[in-house]
Parts: structure tokens; C-alpha cells; sequence
């Protein structure tokens, strides 16, 4: 699924429907935490709608969950997401390319 597919299924949710209420409570950033590169990768910020998000639940469709890592999220702001990135891990993360 695109970027503007993800944007296009998520203007379309009908929040009288008790599955798009739950996945519209998924909205917001979220920041991938990969074990095995925690060394070498930077923390990035992802919007919902990012394709290397997808409501936190990554690209990937077959990965084992939280084998490499995990999604931390949903936050209401960038902002707000910095502040718990720097407070838990000590950096400062940067913002996803296809989310800035």
C-alpha cells in the first residue's frame, strides 16, 4: 500500500464502525525501534500514514513481531514524540523523508 493509498483508506474511515474506531485511535508518530542496529541506525519518526509505518505495523507483512524490535506509538505530535525519544533512549530522532 502507497503513502497516498494509506492517506486515501484513512480519509475514508467511518468511525461509526467499531473497526475503524479502534484503527483511528492508531493515528499519529511512531518511531521503530531495531535492536540489532540501535548501534548504526538513527531513530526516525513516522507518521501513520508513512509506508514504512502503516499504523505501526511496518512494511514488512511476514516479520516476527518484536524479534528485531518494535514500534513505539502512537504519539498526537512530533513534538511530543521527541520528548519521549530523548527522555527513554538519550537522542534525538530524526523525521522520516517521506513524513517531513
Amino acid at each position: 500500500m502507497t503513502r497516498e493509498d494509506l492517506i486515501r483508506f484513512d480519509s475514508q474511515l467511518d468511525l461509526t464502525r467499531p473497526s475503524d474506531e479502534i484503527l483511528s485511535k492508531k493515528r499519529g508518530y511512531y518511531v521503530y525501534y531495531n535492536i540489532p542496529n540501535k548501534l548504526t541506525h538513527t531513530l526516525m519518526i513516522h507518521h501513520h500514514t508513512c509506508g514504512h509505518c502503516k499504523y505501526g505495523t511496518g512494511k514488512i507483512k511476514n516479520a516476527l513481531k518484536g524479534r528485531n524490535g518494535a514500534w513505539i506509538g502512537p504519539c498526537h505530535s512530533k513534538e511530543a514524540m521527541v520528548l519521549i525519544i530523548q527522555d527513554i533512549f538519550g537522542t534525538t530522532p530524526e523525521i522520516c523523508i517521506c513524513c517531513a
